[in-house]
């Protein structure tokens, strides 16, 4: 019971992850080097913290599935949001004009 609880939250965490990356942006524009690894760094914190969520979960609902679920989507939230950073790559932001650059 408890392999095939550890299994489908790696499964999970797995899919979700997959769809955090690409190298495109919103827009469709191609993305740099420092964006993909800034990306890659947060779907790795994501997958962690989902597998780290899940355990936690199952071992505090002393093996119960819905324990396991509920700690792995609560750990990948956690995750990403700790991963998260404002301007990671140092990019200007502005419009053409501003004076403040």
């Amino acid at each position: 019971m408890k392999s095939a609880l550890i299994l489908s939250g790696l499964i999970a965490a797995l899919t979700l992850g997959g769809c955090a990356t690409s190298g495109y942006d919103s827009n469709g524009r191609y993305t740099s080097a420092c964006q993909r690894d800034y990306q890659n760094d947060r779907t790795a914190a994501t997958i962690g913290g989902a597998l780290v969520g899940a355990a936690a979960g199952a071992a505090i609902a002393k093996d119960d599935a819905a324990g396991a679920v509920v700690g792995g989507a609560a750990g990948a939230v956690i995750g990403n949001q700790v991963a998260k950073r404002d301007n990671p790559c140092g990019e200007r932001r502005g419009y053409y004009g501003d004076r403040r650059y």
